[in-house]
């Protein structure tokens, strides 16, 4: 079976929110999307993630946010990264690479 490789961006804030997908042929190109997306929330610029202070390892300093994230690059295998504002719950942007098969 041929797979295809789907990267989804669903974010909200209090007053928009969108669901975005992207569709690759080849895991490299999806996992650099997946990577873009993510650099993209994290510029304060583009996104409310932006203001958030991150450590070193990855994670908010502050416990304002709910933040789960699996990237095991490069198995092949679907990643995502999830960020939610406890404060405001309809705040989110969660980043998801999944894998399927196609016949």
């Amino acid at each position: 079976m041929k797979k295809v490789y789907i990267v989804q961006f669903n974010w909200s804030t209090s007053d928009a929110g969108s669901v975005d997908l992207f569709v690759y042929g080849k895991y490299d190109d999806a996992y650099d999307k997946f990577k873009e997306l993510i650099c993209n929330e994290r510029n304060p610029e583009m996104s409310w993630v932006g203001d958030i202070e991150f450590d070193d390892d990855g994670y908010p300093v502050d416990d304002n946010y709910e933040f789960e994230f699996e990237d095991n690059n490069p198995c092949e295998s679907e990643v995502y990264w999830h960020i939610t504002d406890k404060n405001d719950w309809y705040t989110h942007s969660f980043i998801d690479l999944r894998v399927m098969e196609v016949m």
